[in-house]
């Protein structure tokens, strides 16, 4: 089975991040601040957008160069120079760290089996979503030609 490149990184954040976050926030949502969480992921997205930016504003040729994206697998639409992808993965990486810790806390807190069975549940949807994406994504993808 072959994947359209131009869907590959929205699909990834998708399943790996988004679907495992609306399980965890079903069980955890009701402990956690939605203004903290706000806050947080508005932080993230603020330093990793100005990180990501600078990064990849310099040409490969340039000493100080660290990455680029490779816009075949992104949908083409940008801001400040990125995929918007990049700023979903702020937001969906951030809900889904928030959601497996407080997982964690519940589970150390109220020793209730539900939560110890989750992150590693959740644990384990994301591994088996990253083989999936590693067998099925694009080989021998060449970013600078």
């Amino acid at each position: 089975m072959k994947m359209n490149k131009k869907y590959y990184y929205i699909l990834n954040l998708l399943l790996i991040f988004f679907i495992p976050s609306v399980i965890a926030g079903y069980f955890v949502l009701e402990h956690i601040s939605i203004k903290h969480l706000i806050i947080f992921i508005i932080l993230i997205t603020v330093v990793g957008s100005i990180w990501d930016i600078w990064a990849t504003k310099h040409g490969n040729k340039d000493p100080v160069w660290l990455w680029t994206f490779n816009h075949k697998d992104t949908l083409g639409i940008e801001f400040l120079g990125l995929p918007i992808e990049e700023y979903l993965f702020y937001i969906f990486s951030s809900v889904y760290i928030i959601f497996i810790w407080k997982s964690i806390e519940l589970a150390i807190q109220t020793n209730n089996l539900l939560y110890y069975a989750l992150v590693p549940a959740l644990g384990l949807w994301t591994f088996i979503s990253v083989l999936i994406f590693r067998k099925l994504g694009p080989k021998n993808d060449k970013i600078l030609e």
